[in-house]
């Protein structure tokens, strides 16, 4: 079951019991919903970002923009291959259609121009031309595997942005993709954009390292690790020919066991000459 479904569910369940019900069904459909809800808030307790998208849904179950945040925030949460979920959504389903609840396809949005349409529901007209993409991306989108990668250099992203001792700014970083590209989530990049938004990300990323180094040294130190390693496994570099060539470029007089002994600077070289190797090594695979 897909996220978009699971979290339409919920929220339909959450503004269907937000009526004034009777009937023997209604006490089984709250139980469900709060078995969903504990799910979905268990799933998402270690991102704040999505805890707190996920608390302003069930205020107001019926907006559609909290929906739509809610879905993008919760992408990575991993709530479409939780099979117990599915199950615990699919009775909801069941026990919302038992009560006369809307139907799934009440849930769907379309639109076009200044007016929103939900089936089964009333036409709103915005009294001002208003123009947002609903969260149904395709084939045209990007593959899974990019959505994965787009994800971890936001995470990233979002980690140098924060203020020492604070959260990530998640909602920062998506804000900055989203006004880069003109879209309303990172989940609607086309996919021939795939490319252009990863170097993007990746420079926005570079040009808040210098604010990363002094907030979060011991974070920046493990992202200099992981650039210097993902260099030497480009290259088909074991450890001891990294510390080679770490002892060979930062002038050090004794051999090198652990790259954990080297200082932020130090580290900083390491990485920026091993990646001038790497280019240099792309560069003769192209010729």
């Amino acid at each position: 079951m897909h996220t978009e479904t699971i979290i339409a569910i919920m929220l339909a369940a959450a503004a269907w019991l937000k009526r004034p019900l009777q009937g023997v069904g209604t006490q089984l459909l709250k139980e469900a919903f709060e078995a969903v809800k504990a799910c979905v808030r268990n799933k998402l307790a270690a991102n704040s970002e999505a805890s707190d998208a996920l608390n302003l849904a069930l205020e107001k179950p019926e907006s559609l923009i909290r929906k739509a945040l809610l879905i993008e925030a919760s992408g990575a949460a991993g709530l479409a291959v939780d099979p117990p979920l599915a199950e615990l959504a699919d009775r909801l389903w069941s026990f919302l259609a038992q009560t006369g609840g809307p139907q799934l396809s009440a849930i769907r949005i379309t639109g076009q121009g200044n007016s929103i349409q939900v089936a089964g529901r009333d036409l709103i007209t915005t009294s001002k031309h208003i123009q947002r993409n609903a969260i149904t991306p395709d084939e045209r989108h990007l593959s899974p595997e990019q959505k994965e990668q787009v994800q971890a250099v936001l995470g990233e992203l979002a980690i140098r942005l924060a203020k020492p001792g604070s959260p990530p700014k998640f909602a920062g970083a998506h804000r900055m993709l989203q006004r880069r590209f003109g879209v309303t989530s990172y989940l609607l990049l086309p996919r021939e954009q795939f490319g252009e938004a990863m170097s993007f990300l990746k420079q926005q990323r570079a040009i808040s390292r210098p604010h990363f180094v002094r907030s979060q040294p011991r974070a920046y130190r493990n992202d200099r690790f992981r650039a210097i390693f993902a260099g030497a496994h480009e290259l088909q570099w074991g450890g001891p020919r990294v510390y080679e060539f770490a002892a060979e470029v930062l002038g050090l007089k004794q051999p090198l066991s652990s790259l954990k002994v080297l200082s932020i600077a130090q580290l900083k070289t390491l990485a920026e000459a091993i990646q001038r190797v790497v280019a240099k090594s792309r560069g003769k695979s192209a010729v």
